[in-house]
């Protein structure tokens, strides 16, 4: 079974096709030492890293606004430009994570997922924060680094997330929507659906219904 202690057994040759390393001749070119932090995850571990980050409820947000409002108190932005490349690297190098690290690299266009060290994301930062989005984490879940690909970097840290809470949240308006959301029941002038959406606004301190 697949967990954090095994992942890296369940990697791959580098791919065949362009990745963050740019070409694979380029990226069979890189030096050993880099070759020996960086997996690329076979089909099985990169979906045990989708489902791992897809559950946490991190990224719930617009591309734009990623990260869940309730995840984090702390969102750091940056802006990717050609000319950035001692500012993204002092960015990067002064978040709280040891270049030793393993972290996890999950994007939905490549569709497989690779597990490297902080070091190496510093060092190929132009080939990951490229063209596509991907967000980066490790199994702590405790920080998140999003790339949106209009240039932007989101870095999300001070973790609040409180699981009980959005259980709760979940389960009050699934029982909202079946209760006043459904084909029988879609008067929005009725008196009693508006009362409760309010009280749910209120307890859940929101704007909007999801």
């Amino acid at each position: 079974m697949i967990n954090f202690d095994n992942i890296k057994t369940y990697s791959t040759d580098f791919p065949k096709t362009w990745s963050f390393l740019w070409s694979p001749e380029e990226a069979n070119e890189i030096p050993l030492e880099h070759k020996d932090q960086i997996f690329f995850l076979n089909k099985e571990a990169s979906e045990f890293v989708k489902n791992y980050i897809n559950s946490s409820k991190m990224v719930t947000g617009p591309l734009w606004k990623p990260f869940n409002e309730r995840y984090f108190k702390t969102i750091e932005e940056f802006e990717v430009t050609e000319s950035c490349e001692t500012e993204i690297k002092k960015w990067l190098y002064n978040k709280p994570i040891l270049f030793d690290k393993y972290v996890f690299i999950e994007s939905d266009r490549s569709g497989q997922s690779v597990t490297l060290t902080w070091k190496m994301v510093i060092k190929y930062w132009e080939g990951l924060f490229f063209a596509d989005d991907l967000i980066i984490f490790d199994e702590t879940l405790n920080w998140g680094l999003f790339y949106f690909h209009e240039d932007r970097l989101y870095f999300g840290s001070d973790k609040i997330y409180d699981k009980e809470f959005e259980y709760e949240k979940t389960r009050e308006f699934n029982e909202l929507k079946k209760r006043f959301f459904n084909k029988d029941n879609l008067n929005f002038n009725n008196d009693d659906k508006k009362k409760s959406v309010r009280d749910f606004k209120e307890r859940y301190n929101t704007d909007k219904i999801e």
